[in-house]
């Protein structure tokens, strides 16, 4: 009855958790700004809409698939577009118009997809710990980390991919304890559903095959059942892949070959501020999203990740070594195997990150190995737990756990909603005029709708002195706000200059050029960071 009592009480505990997580979702996603992706990426699911919709009529309005493949030059619209597909779907099922309801709708539907992700981490946490504390720790972490929750609501690309990547680990370790048919199933429908979603998800699919190959290894029986339904998986997975992605439909094999050998040659070649100096994206060095990481992650989860990753190194190391001898097992316990699963699927993604990637726009394109290195900075707590094994020691570890925690809560309540420029205190003061800030112009829509406050005439305009797109800023404001700006794209006509210190080109104009012909009437400023600037003509 004791036991009931308190299985109830920690599963309401939970309960209060996700409600609160959707409360605060609820009461945020309309804060938020349009990311310069955002508009590809409605163009692109519009565009697929219109090809599925055409498949079941006459009408020659909608796109065929020869015009899905040849209207776009952008590799986005080669992109698998599930997330992109399904929202346009759902904006016509809801009967949504308006560009700015449009939007705010897709964002809402991020923030959901998020909060799915999460509650999978959570399933995966349960999975691998036995203690309560731990589990919650490691789902505020995901939740309140300021970079991840705000990217929760817009970025519809690196978001989507690290929620859908938790559901996909799941399955696969649900997969791994029993093959059944239904596991077989569901665990290749993920798979597909995360290749989909992101082309990267391949490494992750190459972690569990590789875990798959050390088990039969160890048991020497390549005939179980296990293995054949791996094969069946295999055969699902291929099938799902090809069915969730309608660029595959014309010439499947051809155009996956085109898709790898055009992708690395669009990536954009931005200059990014990184250690103080302007680099393009394909000249970063190795260490750019390490450092990010670093720099942007909460302090306690990467100190207890850099123990968790360093004493696991040494457990696979030694078990390596001794692979040799007789009733040798790499792992032996279904903790054992998590841990080598998901040490494996992170450091995978970073060797081939360091060696073969094009990395931009901060560590926002591997935000999805932010789940692993939460676990493993749990399994280096739990590691440091043991190791101590004094009681008023561990209790002043998960005090400070807490407190970061509640810093990260109230620093993001403090910047709402500019979670997204964060920097732990620790390199804080390294990182003035020494990195990007606001990559994706979320700031532009805040800004416009402060030169209001600030201009008392019917009409301006507006330009921008950074790649940034402030049309798309534009979409999110009052319909009657929109009519009273005019976007120009000469830095001569502009009334009003908005500056979020994104450099394109080296020959975007700096400070000093502005100055000659406007004055500053507005920073934005953020935990000491101006992340936008408003000229004025003088």
């Amino acid at each position: 009855m004791n036991i009931n009592k308190k299985i109830n009480k920690v599963s309401l505990l939970y309960f209060f958790i996700f409600i609160s997580f959707l409360i605060i979702g609820l009461n945020s996603f309309k804060d938020y700004g349009i990311s310069i992706d955002e508009n590809f990426h409605l163009t692109n699911g519009e565009h697929y809409y219109s090809f599925f919709k055409g498949l079941f009529s006459n009408n020659t309005e909608f796109i065929t698939l020869e015009e899905l493949k040849s209207s776009f030059k952008e590799h986005y619209f080669k992109d698998p577009a599930i997330f992109d597909f399904s929202a346009a779907i759902l904006v016509d099922i809801f009967n949504i118009k308006d560009i700015k309801d449009i939007y705010l709708f897709r964002h809402l539907l991020i923030f959901l997809i998020f909060l799915l992700g999460c509650f999978y981490f959570y399933l995966i946490l349960r999975k691998r710990f036995k203690s309560n504390l731990i589990i919650i720790l490691g789902l505020l972490f995901l939740f309140f980390s300021p970079r991840i929750f705000a990217n929760s609501f817009y970025n519809n690309k690196d978001l989507i991919f690290l929620s859908v990547s938790c559901v996909f680990f799941y399955y696969s370790i649900k997969f791994f304890e029993k093959s059944s048919l239904r596991n077989t199933v569901i665990f290749a429908f993920t798979t597909a559903l995360a290749f989909d979603v992101r082309i990267m998800a391949i490494i992750y699919i190459f972690a569990f095959y590789l875990m798959l190959f050390l088990h039969f290894l160890d048991d020497k029986n390549f005939l179980n059942e296990k293995f054949k339904n791996s094969l069946i998986a295999i055969i699902l997975t291929t099938l799902f892949i090809y069915l969730f992605w309608p660029y595959l439909w014309i010439d499947p094999i051809n155009n996956v070959i085109d898709y790898f050998s055009v992708i690395k040659d669009e990536i954009p070649s931005m200059q990014n501020l990184y250690l103080g100096n302007y680099i393009f994206s394909k000249s970063l060095p190795w260490h750019y999203e390490i450092i990010w990481i670093l720099f942007t992650s909460p302090l306690t989860i990467i100190i207890f990740f850099l123990i968790g990753y360093s004493v696991l190194s040494v457990k696979i190391f030694n078990s390596l070594m001794n692979v040799d001898k007789k009733n040798h097992k790499f792992w032996n316990s279904k903790n054992e195997f998590i841990d080598l699963y998901i040490f494996l699927a992170l450091t995978l993604t970073f060797l081939i990150k360091i060696k073969f990637g094009v990395n931009y726009g901060g560590w926002r394109q591997i935000y999805y190995l932010y789940p692993l290195i939460i676990i493993l900075g749990l399994y280096g707590l739990e590691y440091s737990i043991k190791f101590i094994k004094n009681k008023k020691v561990i209790k002043f570890l998960f005090i400070i756990l807490f407190s970061e925690l509640i810093f990260l809560s109230l620093w993001s309540y403090k910047n709402h909603p500019y979670q997204f420029v964060y920097f732990n205190p620790i390199f804080k003061k390294l990182t003035k005029n020494n990195f990007d800030l606001d990559y994706w112009g979320i700031s532009n829509k805040s800004v416009l709708e402060k030169i209001f406050s600030l201009n008392k005439e019917e009409s301006f305009r507006v330009t921008t002195n950074s790649f940034t797109n402030l049309n798309d800023s534009l979409r999110l404001l009052d319909p009657k706000l929109r009519k009273k700006i005019n976007i120009v794209y000469d830095l001569n006509q502009a009334d009003y200059v908005l500056d979020n210190h994104m450099r394109k080109w080296s020959s975007t104009p700096g400070e000093e050029n502005l100055k000659k012909d406007f004055s500053i009437v507005y920073n934005l400023i953020i935990d000491g960071n101006i992340i936008n600037t408003v000229y004025k003509r003088n």
